[in-house]
C-alpha cells in the first residue's frame, strides 16, 4: 500500500467503509498508523457478501498475526443497515475497538422485524451510548469539530450541524412530538470527507435531500473537486442532489447496495446525467471495492482479488 486505502466492502444493502491511514511524517511530525471503520453489516443469509469481521481479520493483522485495532468506529446512524454486527464486533469478535463516534440522536426502532440480529446489535449500540463502552472513548461530534487525530488524518465532518440534529429532534409541522422512530435520523447521518495530500474522497452519508441542501449551503467550497464519492444513502435517487454533484464533480462513484435495492431506487441514469465521463463501481456487481490513493496523487482502484475496476 503507497498511501491511505478505502475498503467498500461488498455487504449487500448495507454499509461497511474501512479506511487505513499508513504510518507517515508531515515535516518533523511523525503520525501513526490509523484504522476506521464506518458502519458495519452482515447479512447472514448471503454467503456472497462479505463478513465484515472475517475479512477485518484477514487484511489487517499484526505481525503476531492478531488483528490490528480499530482506532475509531464510526457510527454515521443507527439504522439497522447500519449497525448489524455491531455486537459480535465489540463482545466477541477480539478487535479492539478505541474510539466510538456517534451521530448526537434520540432515535429509536419502531420495531426489529428485518435483520435476525437487529435487536440485540441495537441493545449493543444504546449500552456504548449510555456509557458502557469498555475503557473507549465515546465522541458525539457535529460539522466543523476538529480533534487532534482527526486533523491529523484530515477528516471533515460536513454533516451534521447542531441546527440539523435540533431540527430532526424539533415537533412534527402539526406541533406535535416526534416519537424516536419518526425522528429524521437519515438527515443528520454523518457525512464525512477525507483528504490525502491533493486528494479528496467524500462518504456521502445517508442523507436526502434536506441535508444535501444544508451541505451545499455551507460546505461548498470543501465538497468541490472531489476525487471520489460514496454516492449518498446506498446510491438512491433520494440521496441525489443535482447541484452539489456537479459541484464534487468526481471521477469515480460507489454505490453501496444491493442489486434489487440498486434496480428499485439506484441513480444510476441522474449521475450519468449530469457525470457522463465518471467511473461508476457498485458493490454487488464489483465486489468489494479498494482505493489506493497514493502520495503522488494517484488512485488505483481494484476488487478484493487484486483485479482492477479502472
Amino acid at each position: 500500500m503507497n498511501g491511505v486505502n478505502f475498503h467498500f466492502l461488498n455487504v449487500g444493502h448495507g454499509d461497511c467503509t474501512i479506511i487505513h491511514w499508513p504510518a507517515r511524517t508531515a515535516g518533523e511530525k511523525h503520525m501513526d498508523e490509523r484504522i476506521a471503520m464506518v458502519d458495519l453489516y452482515h447479512d447472514t443469509n448471503r454467503e456472497d457478501y462479505e463478513d465484515v469481521i472475517q475479512y477485518y481479520k484477514s487484511n489487517f493483522q499484526k505481525s503476531n498475526g492478531y488483528p490490528k485495532p480499530i482506532w475509531r468506529l464510526i457510527c454515521t446512524h443507527p439504522h439497522q443497515d447500519h449497525i448489524c454486527g455491531l455486537k459480535h464486533l465489540f463482545d466477541e469478535s477480539g478487535i479492539s475497538i478505541v474510539n466510538f463516534w456517534d451521530v448526537d440522536n434520540q432515535f429509536e426502532p419502531e420495531d426489529f422485524e428485518g435483520h435476525a440480529t437487529h435487536k440485540e446489535d441495537w441493545m449493543k449500540y444504546q449500552d456504548v451510548n449510555s456509557g458502557d463502552s469498555g475503557g473507549r472513548t465515546l465522541i458525539n461530534p457535529s460539522r466543523w469539530d476538529v480533534r487532534q487525530f482527526w486533523d491529523e488524518d484530515k477528516i471533515t465532518i460536513l454533516s451534521p450541524s447542531k441546527e440539523m440534529i435540533d431540527d430532526a429532534h424539533s415537533p412534527k409541522q402539526d406541533g406535535t412530538k416526534r416519537k424516536p422512530h419518526d425522528i429524521e435520523i437519515d438527515d443528520i447521518s454523518f457525512s464525512l470527507l477525507v483528504e490525502f495530500n491533493s486528494t479528496k474522497v467524500l462518504l456521502g452519508g445517508d442523507g436526502k435531500e434536506k441535508a444535501w441542501n444544508d451541505i451545499y449551503e455551507n460546505c461548498k467550497s470543501s465538497i468541490t473537486g472531489c476525487h471520489v464519492l460514496k454516492a449518498a444513502h446506498h446510491g438512491h435517487q433520494s440521496g441525489f442532489h443535482e447541484d452539489a454533484v456537479k459541484i464534487m464533480n468526481p471521477q469515480y462513484i460507489i454505490f453501496s447496495n444491493s442489486k434489487e435495492e440498486d434496480e428499485n431506487n439506484g441513480a444510476y441514469d441522474d449521475y450519468r446525467r449530469i457525470l457522463p465521463n465518471a467511473k461508476i463501481l457498485k458493490t454487488w456487481r464489483d465486489g468489494t471495492i479498494i482505493v489506493d490513493c497514493d502520495f503522488d496523487g494517484g488512485i488505483e482502484i481494484t476488487n478484493s482479488s487484486g483485479q482492477s475496476l479502472i
